[in-house]
């Protein structure tokens, strides 16, 4: 977990949002949305505010989304003393049956009611109630009844970097699943403000924020380490509760869809990479992994360096797909190496030329738009976006998962992955 990351997604962490009420959650009216991979034009929404665009879905299916609230009664909360439960928001995006009907907004509840503190670092020193975020649609329908598949779609289980929403991926999600893959996703209660049934608001929590902001102290060793374990029983207990679903408690169709013998899970930026491996090893059920980030090893005082989860040394034999941004930002961590020699199933390193800190997140495509329309200097977001072109990123980030996740979820062969690609200059096979 790199310093310049950790201190961006600090900034994510939203210690003002208890306050907000329940009419504060409801977003404003959707607007037009952009072509598939087109990085978009802020303009004026609602009130004269900057309005967002995101790239639409690359696949042939138009896509549908649906939220649940799911109970596990087996664990009490990790965060809150007292509480004998955990509970979720769950988020399925899948292939739906007909294109037309209300989209889904961009950003979950929870964030569309905190954008203003969640987002204030893209906008300074311009004040972050000058852009339309709440108010930007995503291109799910709301649900939308599901298209069925002949042998069911795969599932792919996105795990979120730490303090974030899937918000943020929203567009890789529903990339996928217009390629015939049904998303999962959860928000990490606690770790980020959750909106329940009803309008209820549950904040982020103290005890998910890190001890003293010291890296280098056993404490925060075991804050990290707290994190993936709590973030794994989390996704473990999702699958389970989603192989135990009947038809009545989704949108048409969707529980035929659900092909729960062939899953993969995948992952963006600021450890969510491990989180992806450490699920995988905790859970053979997911026969394939897809990651965005390399860092699985903590730095500590005396200049060394430790694993943050056994996976980095015991290892996985099943297919691993690394790509990172080819920047200061993704340089590999000292311990990825380790991890490499420990995988033994099929696996392949990629490199983005070029790509930031967001490189693989909505905000490759949704900060440039921030830039122009609140005229804001041309290196505003160098450390987030890096230098590669918003469209390139959007397009290579789309090809190269679909391809791995069609190869060893699907049994559709390619060649993307033993030689470079004249389609996408920016991406470099590593190893």
């Amino acid at each position: 977990m790199r310093c310049d990351g950790e201190r961006v997604s600090r900034r994510l962490v939203l210690a003002g949002a208890t306050g907000v009420t329940a009419a504060a959650l409801l977003p404003t009216a959707a607007g037009a949305a952009s072509p598939a991979g087109g990085s978009g034009r802020g303009t004026a929404g609602t009130l004269g505010k900057v309005r967002l665009r995101l790239p639409g879905p690359g696949g042939p299916y138009p896509v549908g989304t649906v939220d649940l609230h799911f109970v596990d009664r087996s664990r009490p909360d990790p965060y809150v003393a007292g509480q004998p439960y955990r509970e979720l928001m769950v988020n399925l995006t899948y292939p739906a049956r007909h294109r037309g009907g209300p989209v889904a907004p961009w950003l979950t509840p929870g964030w569309a009611a905190a954008a203003d503190e969640i987002f204030a670092f893209a906008t300074a020193p311009q004040p972050a109630n000058l852009v339309d975020w709440a108010g930007t649609p995503s291109h799910a329908v709301a649900g939308a009844a599901a298209r069925e598949p002949g042998d069911g779609w795969p599932v792919l289980m996105y795990q979120l970097g730490h303090w974030g929403s899937h918000s943020t991926n929203r567009s890789e999600i529903e990339d996928l699943a217009s390629r015939g893959y049904v998303v999962v996703t959860f928000e990490p209660t606690h770790e980020t403000p959750v909106v329940f049934p009803g309008g209820r608001l549950v904040p982020q929590h103290p005890a998910a924020n890190p001890p003293n902001d010291d890296r280098y102290s056993p404490e925060f060793l075991a804050y990290v380490r707290h994190i993936y374990a709590s973030r794994t029983a989390d996704a473990r207990f999702v699958l389970d509760r989603l192989a135990a679903l009947n038809a009545r408690e989704l949108p048409g169709g969707l529980r035929a869809g659900l092909d729960l013998g062939r899953i993969g899970a995948f992952s963006g930026i600021t450890g969510a990479g491990l989180m992806t491996l450490t699920l995988m090893a905790a859970d053979e059920r997911v026969r394939a992994g897809a990651i965005g980030d390399t860092d699985v090893g903590f730095p500590t005082a005396d200049g060394g360096w430790l694993p943050l989860a056994p996976v980095v040394e015991q290892g996985l034999s099943r297919a691993v797909l690394a790509i990172r941004p080819g920047s200061a930002y993704g340089a590999a961590n000292p311990m990825w190496d380790r991890q490499w020699s420990a995988l033994r199933g099929w696996r392949r390193e990629l490199e983005l030329a070029g790509g930031g800190m967001g490189w693989c997140s909505d905000l490759q495509t949704v900060l440039p738009q921030v830039r122009r329309g609140l005229g804001l200097p041309a290196d505003a977001h160098a450390a987030m976006i890096g230098t590669v072109a918003p469209a390139a990123a959007v397009a290579a980030t789309r090809a190269y998962q679909a391809a791995f996740f069609d190869l060893h979820l699907k049994g559709r062969p390619t060649r993307l992955f033993s030689r470079p690609s004249a389609s996408h200059p920016a991406v470099r096979l590593a190893r």
